[in-house]
């Protein structure tokens, strides 16, 4: 095998549609016909003799060696993004940028105050983020789109490093005035007899509430179902509904009693974790690693501002 093919255009391209699952979508992002993208891949294929993608009905899949590819891919692209915003960052006053992708619950409060914290001692730094669903996330660091995920986890995830994790349990929420908000203990089921607002049906939490449900074999039915989890939040509030978060999510507004978090029993078991993700053996870069090494400085401890 020639090694050099792996530095070539051939592997853009064939990440490109690994990317996009597409040939005809990967040649549209690339501004090339779609043939150059099929015989780039024909090549690469040749060289290394092995069959790098699956045809079926989601379109181009990898193969087992495909993903290997894939995943070297990635990290060489990275690596060389590193090495260009380390030698720019030796010119004065040069920023570096930081991307993330984050679920909702973290830009509530938990993320714009680290990001505002780090930037007070690195001020060359700046920062991209975006919000996506918890897989969306992963599916964004697994494609170095982002360079940190920050999400809640049921599981591990191929070609992803979870450089911080910890159980982050479901919480039953209510506002302060609420007629359980004084009370000791709460099962599952009593919290059914009140108006409930829940999270779409694409969110980890909202699987767990489902699960929850079909353990005890009643149905969850809802007041208000959002996307948006501040709405949930802020209904509750104003309202007798209960919702269901993680504490990082509430942490401020627990502290300063405008939720209270119920001691409900079945919700103290969950598989979910907060994770802090990165693509797997890629180089961290300096400014980056200061910035990881605040984050989970920072997270822990969880669980304290629940106690009754």
């Amino acid at each position: 095998m020639n090694a050099r093919i792996l530095q070539e255009a051939a592997v853009r391209y064939f990440l490109e549609v690994v990317n996009t699952g597409s040939i005809s979508d990967a040649a549209s992002r690339l501004h090339v016909v779609p043939s150059a993208i099929s015989r780039q891949i024909g090549r690469l294929e040749s060289e290394l003799d092995v069959t790098l993608f699956e045809r079926c009905s989601r379109g181009m899949v990898p193969s087992k060696a495909g993903a290997v590819l894939a995943a070297y891919a990635r990290r060489s692209l990275l690596d060389a993004e590193q090495v260009s915003a380390e030698i720019e960052a030796l010119r004065r006053d040069a920023a570096f940028t930081i991307r993330i992708a984050c679920t909702e619950g973290f830009v509530a409060d938990f993320l714009p105050q680290a990001m505002a914290d780090f930037r007070r001692h690195e001020p060359r730094v700046q920062f991209e983020l975006s919000v996506d669903s918890a897989a969306g996330v992963t599916q964004r660091v697994r494609q170095a789109d982002a360079d940190i995920g920050f999400t809640f986890s049921l599981g591990p995830s191929a070609d992803i490093e979870a450089v911080y994790s910890m159980p982050s349990p479901v919480l039953a929420v209510v506002g302060s005035a609420h007629p359980l908000a004084s009370a000791e203990r709460v099962s599952f089921r009593e919290l059914l007899a009140y108006p409930l607002a829940i999270p779409a049906a694409n969110s980890t939490l909202r699987k767990l509430i489902d699960i929850y449900c079909s353990r005890e074999g009643v149905a969850c039915k809802s007041v208000l179902m959002s996307e948006t989890l501040e709405a949930l939040l802020r209904f509750t509030a104003a309202s007798d509904a209960i919702t269901f978060c993680g504490e990082l999510v509430i942490r401020t507004r627990l502290a300063e009693g405008k939720l209270i978090a119920l001691p409900v029993p079945e919700l103290n078991v969950s598989d979910r974790s907060i994770e802090v993700q990165t693509l797997a053996r890629r180089q961290i870069p300096p400014l980056m690693r200061g910035f990881l090494d605040l984050i989970c400085d920072a997270l822990p401890p969880l669980g304290a501002l629940v106690q009754k």
